[in-house]
C-alpha cells in the first residue's frame, strides 16, 4: 500500500498536468510533502512555471496582484531568490519608464500614483524616492497654476527639473524647462487679463468683466479675484435672482438704459413653446453620455455627464436625458452647466420655488423645480468644492429606467457615508470618487478592490458592466444608449 505522502504527491502531479498550478503549489507546500526528494523536484518545476507566469502577468498584462502572488508561491516552493530579484528589477524599470512617460505627458498625478504603488512593493529604490519628490513638486505646480500663481509654478518646476534622477531621460528635463518657460509667459498674460478685469470693474463694464473673468478662469479655474469679479458682475445684472441668464455662446449686447446685459433672441417656429429661444437652442444639441451606478444596499443612480440635460417624458426618439413618467412634453425643460453655475431653461410650464419662470434662471442650492403640474425635484450641491449637482425627487413620479436619484456630474462625483457626498452610501466606511481623466471616466477607492476578479491598489478606469468589490462596498456601472 502506498504511503500517504505518495498519494498526496500523485494528486499534486495530476493538478500540474491539468494546469491547476495554484492547487499544485498549495499541495506541495504542505509540511507532509516538503521533506521528500520527489516532492522537492516537482516543486522546482511548479516554481519555474509560476516564475514564468509572474513575468507575463507583471509585464503589463494588467494582472500585477496575481503576478506578485505567483512570486510568493514560487519562493515557498524552491530556492529562486535570484530569479525573483531579477524579475523585481525588471518590473521596477518597466514601471519607472511608465512614470517617465506620464510626466512627459503632463500627468504628474498619475505618475505619483504609480510611484506610490511601487513604494508599496518596495520597488525602485533611491531613484523611485527621488522621482516621487519630483512628481509631488509637479503636482504642486499644477495646483498653483489653477490659482493663477504661474511664477510660483515656474519656480517649482525648475526645482523639480534639477531633482531628476540620473537615469531620467534627457527629454524629461528639457520638457520641464520648457514648461517652466511657458508658465512664466502665461504669468504675463494672466497679469494683463487681471489688470484689464479690475479696470472693467471700476468702470462698471459688466460685459467686459464677465468676458475677462471667464478667460482668467479658463487659464486658472480657482483664480480667486476672477471668481469675485464674476460674482459681482452677476449681482450687477441680477443673475443671482430670477433674471434672464445669457448663455456664453450667444452674443450679448449693451442695454444702456438699464445698465445690464441683454441678448437678441430669434423667434421660435415651434408653437406653444414657453421659452422660444431655449427650444431653438436644444434642437441641434449633442446628447451627453449617461450611465447608471448600481450600488449594493443603496440603489441605482442615473449619472448624466453632459453639460446640457433635457428633462421630459420618455419617448421612442430618446430626446430626454432624464425621462420622467409624468404628464410632460418630450422636451419640457433644460438644465445647463456653465462653469460653476447651473441654469434652468423652461420650454414648457416650469415653476421654481412656487413661482413660474419664463426665461433661463440660475439655480441655487435647495431650489425646488416643478415641471408641469406636479413633477417636483430639489436641486442640491452637496459638496462645496465640486460643481457636481444632484436632483432629488420630491414627488412620486418615477424615472425611466427606474433609479433612486439623478446626478449631474461635473469633474468628479463622491459616493460615501458623509452628508456632503453626492450619493449617500450609509453602510460604507470610506468614500469612492468617480472622476474624469481626459475623455475617460475613472474611479478611486480608499484601499484595494477587485474588478471582475482582478485586484487594483487604489484607482482604475470605469469598465461598463464590470463588478467592483471592496471591503465594504460593491457596485457596477451600466452605460446607457
Amino acid at each position: 500500500m502506498f504511503p500517504a505522502w505518495r498519494m498526496e504527491l500523485r494528486g499534486a502531479r495530476r493538478a500540474m498536468r491539468e494546469g491547476r498550478w495554484d492547487e499544485a503549489a498549495a499541495m506541495l507546500t504542505a509540511d507532509s510533502l516538503r521533506e521528500f526528494l520527489p516532492a522537492k523536484r516537482l516543486s522546482q518545476k511548479v516554481a519555474a512555471h509560476l516564475l514564468a507566469r509572474a513575468a507575463q502577468r507583471l509585464g503589463g498584462a494588467g494582472e500585477s496582484s496575481a503576478g506578485w502572488r505567483d512570486l510568493r508561491q514560487a519562493a515557498q516552493l524552491a530556492p529562486v531568490d535570484a530569479q525573483i530579484e531579477q524579475l523585481r528589477r525588471s518590473e521596477a524599470q518597466r514601471r519607472m519608464n511608465r512614470v517617465y512617460e506620464l510626466l512627459l505627458a503632463g500627468s504628474p498625478g498619475d505618475g505619483l500614483a504609480e510611484l506610490d504603488r511601487m513604494e508599496r512593493r518596495n520597488l525602485g529604490g533611491d531613484d523611485r524616492r527621488q522621482l516621487q519628490l519630483v512628481a509631488r513638486r509637479l503636482a504642486e505646480a499644477d495646483a498653483a497654476t489653477r490659482e493663477g500663481s504661474f511664477v510660483t509654478a515656474a519656480d517649482v518646476v525648475d526645482k523639480a527639473a534639477g531633482m531628476l534622477p540620473g537615469a531620467a531621460p534627457a527629454a524629461l528635463g528639457k520638457r520641464l524647462r520648457q514648461v517652466a518657460a511657458n508658465f512664466r509667459a502665461q504669468s504675463k498674460q494672466c497679469d494683463q487679463l487681471s489688470a484689464d478685469m479690475h479696470a472693467a470693474v471700476s468702470q462698471e463694464d459688466w460685459q467686459g468683466v464677465l468676458k475677462l473673468a471667464t478667460e482668467l478662469l479658463e487659464m486658472s479655474p480657482r483664480h480667486a479675484a476672477a471668481k469675485r469679479a464674476r460674482r459681482k458682475a452677476w449681482q450687477a445684472v441680477g443673475m443671482e435672482v430670477t433674471q434672464a441668464y445669457i448663455p456664453s455662446r450667444l452674443a450679448p449686447v449693451r442695454d444702456a438704459g438699464a445698465n445690464r446685459l441683454s441678448v437678441k433672441l430669434s423667434p421660435s417656429t415651434r408653437p406653444g413653446a414657453k421659452g422660444s429661444h431655449v427650444d431653438t437652442a436644444v434642437s441641434t444639441r449633442d446628447r451627453g453620455p449617461r450611465f447608471i451606478a448600481w450600488i449594493d444596499g443603496v440603489g441605482g443612480y442615473l449619472v448624466c455627464l453632459g453639460d446640457e440635460i433635457v428633462l421630459g417624458q420618455p419617448s421612442s426618439t430618446g430626446e430626454a436625458d432624464v425621462p420622467i413618467l409624468a404628464d410632460l412634453s418630450r422636451r419640457h425643460a433644460v438644465i445647463r452647466r456653465d462653469g460653476e453655475s447651473y441654469v434652468l431653461a423652461p420650454i414648457h410650464s416650469v415653476s421654481l420655488n412656487g413661482a413660474e419662470i419664463t426665461g433661463p434662471t440660475v439655480l441655487r442650492p435647495d431650489d425646488v423645480i416643478r415641471l408641469g403640474d406636479s413633477a417636483e425635484f430639489r436641486f442640491r450641491r452637496p459638496h462645496a468644492l465640486s460643481s457636481t449637482a444632484v436632483l432629488e425627487r420630491q414627488s412620486g413620479h418615477k424615472i425611466e429606467p427606474a433609479v433612486d436619484g439623478i446626478v449631474l456630474m461635473g469633474e468628479s462625483c463622491i459616493l460615501g457615508p458623509q452628508s456632503h457626498c453626492h450619493v449617500h452610501c450609509r453602510p460604507w466606511d470610506h468614500d469612492l470618487v468617480l472622476f474624469r481623466r481626459g475623455r475617460e471616466l475613472s474611479f478611486r477607492a480608499a484601499g484595494p478592490f477587485e474588478m471582475d476578479g482582478r485586484t487594483f491598489a487604489a484607482d482604475a478606469p470605469v469598465v461598463w458592466g464590470a463588478r467592483v468589490e471592496g471591503e465594504d462596498f460593491g457596485l457596477c456601472f451600466e452605460e446607457l444608449a
